[in-house]
């Protein structure tokens, strides 16, 4: 029963995650895409790692 429990709390963090994060990641994409800037794309990457970062200690917190 524990291997189970454990099993879907890994499964519901990884979920969230990635169901999530894939959001965060087009839209900067789509957004360097359109705007073509060396200073918006180290923007865009500092706020992709720290939403990234963020996201992930939602999903932890949300599947507890």
């Amino acid at each position: 029963m524990d291997l189970f429990f454990m099993f879907n709390v890994f499964r519901n963090i990884i979920s969230t995650f990635f169901l999530d994060g894939i959001w965060v990641v087009g839209f900067f994409y789509l957004l360097n895409k359109t705007f073509e800037s060396d200073r918006l794309k180290k923007l865009s990457l500092y706020a992709i790692g720290i939403i990234s970062v963020l996201l992930f200690f939602y999903s932890v917190m949300v599947s507890i």
